[in-house]
């Protein structure tokens, strides 16, 4: 038996992560003249110490600024998922916002979206995200099972021979070749247990490793996994300001009771009480404005939410490799994933106090950090209550084969890759509600709430609601349409100015059928060729170039569904289920509203269709009729085709300086872009049928352009002394607009000015313009490492970093710049712009026998001209105690921070959404030839959000949060070892709060998970 083969195999490889996280692992060092690649005398692990050994030994030698993960080599890696194990790296902070573990990260600052994710160093077609909200969240790495890949990259300073687009970095996803593979294979089973619902999901992976000589050798591994976990949300959509009329007290009342917390003079910052009470008769009293300025508030919109993440994930990978003679190797690599929920559900309880709503404040007002006075309980009745149930089925999907070629002797190198991936990404929301509507004037729809935010505490949270349950099912025949008599009495009505509603007569209960159907597609092949040659000329060591052809395409579909033509007759009360959640919601930790009943979804689907078709038009993929005039279908179908040619060179150096060795290199990247983009824009300039629009209100257009980028680099690594080494770099990249974040489709919307009059109606267009023009981003980039290897296994490291991003993209705002002085292209005539507003002089028509005339508002996003400085220090320690006596030389450790900040010239402090200032991670390792125990805790401070989605009122900001992991391994043998690992031990949650973290607006609830796992080599 081979010590190091055993302990490699079934050694605590939790230990091994946490030590090799800040110090380049194996796998991640590379070569400076290959694309990045997990070669086998890297990746493969022979016991600890000695991989630790290698890792720092690589990093020291790396030319690039790096760090990364790797796996033992036969298939594992300790954390929930690829996302999970990156944010261990300094720069690296996961998104906790994404549901449904989709792993997406920011990197060094900056969303998602600014990094490169490429696949053994080439670009791949990686899973296009698709939203509801518009955001962009980068590559969705949890759609694939970690399990086929041996390890995980980040270039934080990528030169000419890397591929370019990762303004923050590139995220390279490595696949190790064959012949780099030890003979072998190995199973694994596992199991896992989430406390949030009491949720349990097997996991199991194969792989193998063969060579059959020592120039031919293949390899396989296929990871199954079922996905069943939940999460519970508690979302404060948002607050409104307490009106005299909800409150149904008298104006001196009012004034008495909450006078100290308006102001005297109205500004944009403050409120007064004569605003609040209008022309009603009140005497002020003498503490006005003492306690606070801006009027006292309470909540709006609450949404008690679970969701059930349901389904499966599959993934592989294969490949083989052949030495054909010394000079000559050839290999292939394929990869498949396909994460299938088909029966993740969201279910909603939805009650909103405000409108007509009666809203009788049960506390006193708290006064925040904000300034805002907040009543935390209320007793609210009248209000609008709704019940949701949401079929949001995800599948994700990524297809791939690369075939590479390298011919090499002593003073050339030739290498090869032909590449062709795809990926597609569907997201199908269905949305059920069933509501009862806030009635006005002097009716009341028989709801009494009472409603306790907890200011930001669980266990202080409150909501119980009469009647017990709130809403209730009951069977009307459908009706097709209004009629000039209005709704019948008995029936479901349906009318084109509502398409996803059905009515009753008296308009108390209304049925919502809708939901957005959202479709991505990727491709992105490529033929990449790259030529070295050795010279001795000098400093310079070597010369090399290359030359790539790649072409991707992203297609996006979209549409919106309605209700028309549903079989209401067909629906019955037995329709009607408990949500799930009711009984454990957040575990018990908030006291909820357990009068939550909702639809449930397969049947309810079942009943109500077919549908009849509305106007002969077009059924969507689920089988429903299609709400063309909607912006779910309006902002999403469109095509984006770019060609690309690149070329680069560099040139090696390695040199001696003052009796230091300084070696690096510095080369130019030069790429050419054909971009495309065929959009289907909306021309009618009203909707047809009725407002519910149709396919022929929609044109498609085309819009071509071209451009090209010069990107050099350098990047200079001294020996500053024995153990002290220096990095310095510099890099120039680009990335295109991200086409779903800035859609490249034109779309409109209307509203009836509040100008209009009985005899003269104005209708507001709002104009949503194409951003198909838009120009890639630019970054200088600038890198600084010092590292200090003080000791064999140890390792001590700063590094800072300094980006100056041009031409990003952000939204217009000036909106004379946006009335053309021709508006034929927007549906419209001459336009004409009166210092107020546009114009559409030309454009009038009559509607309901009422004149009508059209004030245009355009936006959109433009490139803007000042620059975005985003930067940031990274500190890392790693230390191996082997050189303590007994038993403490089994420990080891690992602690490193980032700090990072971002500001827009002449505008933001904080233009980038979802990323912390500072993040730091410990870990802590005890590990023998037997058995280890680790413990990683992450933490990251405070960071901003947009106020986007469903959500109104001011922008939101998620407090800080810790997690504590915990990992366990014990060797039963040389080829057996269980694993116990353990996640969120301290049960942390996220929370998101406007200003004070006891004005709180979301709180997510994960609960903890525990999985168990046994592993064969063999």
């Amino acid at each position: 038996m081979k010590k190091g083969i055993t302990i490699g195999r079934a050694s605590f490889r939790y230990a091994l992560l946490g030590a090799t996280i800040l110090t380049g692992v194996g796998g991640i060092a590379h070569a400076q003249d290959a694309a990045p690649q997990a070669t086998g005398d890297v990746i493969v692990v022979t016991g600890f110490k000695k991989s630790a050994a290698d890792a720092i030994r690589a990093k020291k030698q790396n030319i690039e600024i790096s760090d990364g993960i790797s796996s033992d080599g036969l298939g594992r890696f300790p954390d929930l998922n690829v996302g999970e194990a990156l944010q261990r790296i300094p720069g690296v902070q996961i998104n906790r916002e994404a549901e449904g573990r989709n792993a997406t990260i920011g990197l060094r600052g900056m969303p998602g979206y600014y990094a490169r994710t490429t696949l053994n160093g080439q670009a791949f077609a990686e899973p296009p995200y698709v939203t509801t909200t518009g955001g962009a969240d980068g590559t969705p790495l949890g759609a694939f099972n970690s399990d086929i890949f041996t390890a995980f990259s980040i270039q934080k300073s990528p030169m000419a021979n890397s591929q370019s687009g990762g303004l923050s970095g590139n995220i390279d996803m490595q696949i190790a070749p064959a012949l780099g593979r030890k003979d072998g294979g190995f199973a694994k089973a596992a199991y896992e247990y989430n406390t949030n619902g009491g949720l349990g999901a097997p996991a199991y992976t194969i792989g193998y490793n063969k060579h059959f000589n020592s120039d031919f050798a293949v390899f396989g591994t296929f990871a199954y996994r079922k996905e069943n976990f939940r999460r519970d949300t508690l979302r404060y959509n948002g607050y409104n300001r307490l009106t005299l009329a909800q409150s149904k007290l008298t104006a001196q009342q009012f004034a008495d009771a909450y006078g100290a917390y308006y102001g005297t003079t109205a500004s944009s910052s403050t409120f007064t009480l004569a605003q609040a009470l209008g022309s009603n008769p009140y005497t002020a009293p003498s503490n006005v404005g003492s306690l606070s300025q801006n009027g006292i508030w309470a909540l709006g919109l609450m949404r008690q939410y679970t969701r059930m993440n349901v389904g499966t994930l599959q993934s592989g990978s294969l490949g083989a490799e052949w030495r054909v003679n010394d000079n000559l190797k050839i290999g292939v690599t394929g990869y498949h994933s396909d994460r299938d929920l088909p029966d993740t559900v969201q279910y909603f309880l939805l009650n909103d106090p405000f409108g007509t709503a009666t809203v009788e404040p049960l506390s006193s007002p708290v006064v925040m950090e904000n300034g805002f006075a907040v009543i935390p309980r209320t007793r609210n009745s009248n209000y609008d209550g709704k019940s949701s149930t949401r079929l949001f089925s995800q599948k994700q999907a990524a297809d791939g084969l690369f075939l590479n070629a390298e011919w090499e002797n002593d003073k050339w190198r030739f290498a090869g890759v032909i590449a062709a991936t795809s990926s597609s990404n569907s997201s199908e929301e269905t949305e059920l509600d069933l509501r009862t509507v806030t009635l006005g004037g002097s009716g009341n729809n028989g709801l009494v709430e009472v409603m306790d935010t907890g200011l930001g505490e669980l266990n202080d949270f409150y909501q119980s609601v009469t009647p017990n349950p709130q809403n209730v099912m009951f069977t009307l025949p459908f009706r097709a349409s209004a009629t000039t008599a209005g709704f019948q009495p008995g029936y479901w009505n349906w009318a084109p100015n509502a398409p996803q509603d059905l009515f009753t007569s008296d308009g108390k209960y209304l049925l919502h059928v809708g939901g957005t159907h959202r479709y991505a597609a990727k491709s992105v092949n490529s033929v990449q060729l790259d030529a070295e040659r050795q010279v001795d000329f000098g400093p310079i060591t070597s010369i090399q170039g290359g030359v790539r052809s790649e072409s991707n395409e992203y297609t996006s579909h979209g549409v919106r569904n309605m209700a028309y033509g549903i079989q209401t007759q067909n629906i019955t009360a037995s329709m009607l289920i408990k949500a799930p959640s009711v009984d454990d919601f957040m575990e018990g930790k908030a006291p909820i509203n357990t009068d939550w009943l909702t639809i449930d979804p397969i049947p309810f689907l079942n009943a109500i269709r077919p549908v009849t078709r509305y106007n002969n038009g077009e059924l969507s993929e689920l089988g429903f009729n299609v709400f063309y005039a909607d912006g779910g279908f309006a902002n999403n179908n469109f095509k984006v085709t770019n060609e690309l040619m690149q070329a680069y060179i560099q040139a090696k150096y390695d040199t001696s300086i003052f009796g230091h060795r300084v070696r690096g290199n510095f080369g130019v990247r030069s790429e050419t872009t054909e971009y495309e983009v065929t959009t289907l824009d909306r021309t009618a300039r009203v909707a047809s049928n009725g407002g519910v629009g149709a396919r022929s209100d929609y044109t498609w257009h085309t819009y071509k352009d071209t451009y090209s980028q010069i990107l050099p680099s350098a990047i200079a690594v001294g020996d500053v002394f024995e153990n002290v080494v220096l990095r310095a770099a510099y890099y120039k990249t680009y990335v295109r607009p991200d086409p779903q974040t800035s859609s490249p489709v034109r779309s409109y919307s209307y509203s009836t000015n509040n100008e209009s009059t009985a005899t003269q109606t104005i209708t507001n267009v709002n104009i949503n313009l194409a951003s198909g023009q838009l120009k890639p981003y630019l970054a200088d980039n600038y890198d600084l490492s010092l590292e200090w290897y003080n000791r064999p296994n140890g390792l001590i490291s700063l590094a800072y970093f300094k980006k100056k991003l041009t031409n990003r993209v952000a939204a217009i705002a000036d909106p004379a710049v946006l009335c053309p002085a021709d508006g034929s292209d927007w549906g419209f005539g001459a336009l004409t712009w009166n210092g107020s507003y546009c114009s559409a002089t030309n454009a009038n028509d009559v509607v309901n026998g009422v004149p009508n005339s059209y004030r245009i508002f355009a936006g959109g996003n433009h490139n803007i001209d000042s620059p975005t400085y985003v930067s940031g220090l990274e500190f890392n320690i790693q230390q191996n105690f082997d050189f303590l006596p007994s038993f403490w030389k089994n420990f080891g450790g690992s602690l490193n921070y980032a700090f990072t900040q971002a500001k827009q010239t002449g505008g933001s402090a904080n233009p980038f959404p979802g990323i912390s200032k500072h993040n730091y991670n410990a870990i802590l390792y005890y590990e023998t030839a037997k058995y280890g125990i680790r413990a990683v805790y992450n933490w990251r401070s405070e960071y901003n959000l947009d106020g986007s989605g469903t959500f109104f009122g001011n922008a939101r900001n998620a407090a800080a949060r810790g997690q504590l992991d915990l990992s366990a391994s014990y060797n039963i043998n040389e080829r057996i070892s269980v694993s116990l690992d353990a996640y969120n031990l301290t049960n942390s949650f996220r929370k998101e709060y406007q200003g004070d973290e006891r004005m709180v607006r979301q709180i997510d609830y994960d609960g903890q998970t525990f999985t168990a796992s046994v592993k064969a080599n063999f």
